[in-house]
């Protein structure tokens, strides 16, 4: 018999005897949740809860199972350790479900405080400071990730995928050298982490070493040949060194790799206007605003592109498009210019749609001439 029904067993007839007993109604609820009974297991902590309010364990255990159902469930997971902990305040594993929960709901400012408070209590914790760095970062506090992040590698100095995180906290900091020595140092601990020799190979790009780019970038390619985003920035390699073609190779490769890929797209479109093919950027722009809608310097490269072509009135779309944008961002300078772009693209528009018309009246009225033609002909074969 599985060991878990073993031990209903056993709790269920000791609560025959024993019907107030709360933990033995929250020891049951464990034993469900191990088999996934998730409804039996909230009925078994409400009663626990029920006869004993001030079980913290009870609270805890029904919070983890609300958690388990899904984020839905989540605001309710959180009041249930938000009690557990009310009775409980210092207990470390409680507020890491606490964060959980807080990390589930969105959060993030007040899964940071939770981190920060669980850091207090357990500084030795390498984990609790690498995911205080992981928030930071997430929110664009570079100096404070770092530091986070230096603080779990001087617990625990084996941890590549921090390494990994404080060189990108670097990347963006500007801080090169740093970058890439961090970067180096996750590729040597793990040599088959394809996602270290990306961001090993991002670093050096930005650094404007593309050689030690390109190295670490058919290295990560090795070790995931399916990862799009390491052929995007392997054609961003080729485009800074003037390799245009091979850029547009790469870049064509990652949008293969995933059909749904704004930033590839958008490096693609932009080649091909230096290519001057205009068509194909086009194309490219196209596809990059059906995904991204509220950047309005590729809608404003998207008119450009078709303007080049002399198919004035998507210029004008893309530029009035360009100019909500450019007006809401509060950037009015852009917004004048490509408000004077599409004034000059709509004069054109308009010749181009009168002209169209025009020549589809002429057709019309050719077809028409070439069929009372054909009807006289038809008469006259029947008179004969």
């Amino acid at each position: 018999m599985d060991p878990i029904d073993t031990s209903l067993r056993t709790v269920d007839k000791h609560l025959e005897a024993n019907p107030d007993d709360a933990s033995a109604w929250n020891a049951k609820g464990v034993f469900h949740a191990q088999k996934r009974d998730f409804g039996e297991a909230l009925r078994s902590f409400d009663r626990a809860l029920q006869l004993d309010p001030n079980l913290a364990s009870a609270h805890t255990n029904r919070g983890r199972v609300l958690l388990a159902l899904g984020p839905e469930k989540a605001n309710d997971a959180l009041r249930s350790f938000d009690s557990a902990l009310k009775l409980t305040p210092n207990d470390v594993q409680i507020m890491h479900d606490k964060a959980s929960a807080l990390h589930a709901l969105g959060r993030i400012d007040e899964e940071l405080e939770c981190f920060r408070q669980i850091s207090e209590l357990a500084q030795n914790e390498w984990g609790v400071w690498v995911r205080i760095g992981d928030i930071e970062l997430e929110l664009g506090h570079f100096e404070p990730a770092i530091k986070s992040y230096d603080t779990a590698l001087g617990l625990k100095d084996d941890l590549a995928p921090t390494y990994v995180r404080r060189a990108i906290a670097f990347g963006m900091l500007e801080r090169w050298k740093e970058a890439i020595t961090s970067a180096e140092t996750a590729t040597k601990l793990e040599p088959d982490n394809a996602e270290a020799w990306l961001i090993r190979g991002d670093v050096n790009l930005k650094a404007g070493k593309h050689k030690s780019a390109m190295k670490a970038l058919k290295k990560a390619s090795e070790l995931d040949p399916e990862d799009a985003s390491v052929e995007n920035t392997m054609g961003m390699v080729a485009y800074r060194d003037g390799k245009l073609q091979d850029a547009i190779k790469h870049l064509r490769r990652a949008i293969i790799r995933k059909k749904k890929y704004p930033t590839a797209i958008r490096n693609l479109g932009l080649v091909l206007m230096e290519l001057e093919d205009w068509a194909e950027a086009a194309k490219a722009f196209e596809s990059y605003t059906s995904y991204v809608k509220n950047d309005p310097d590729m809608f404003d490269a998207k008119a450009t592109a078709y303007a080049r072509m002399d198919d004035f009135c998507p210029a004008v779309e893309a530029w009035e498009r360009a100019r909500k944008l450019y007006k809401k961002a509060g950037n009015d300078v852009e917004a004048e210019r490509v408000t004077a772009l599409g004034r000059a693209a709509r004069i054109n528009c308009n010749r181009q749609t009168k002209a169209a018309k025009e020549q589809r009246d002429q057709e019309k009225s050719q077809r028409r001439f070439s069929d009372r033609h054909d009807l006289r002909k038809k008469k006259e074969r029947r008179k004969r």
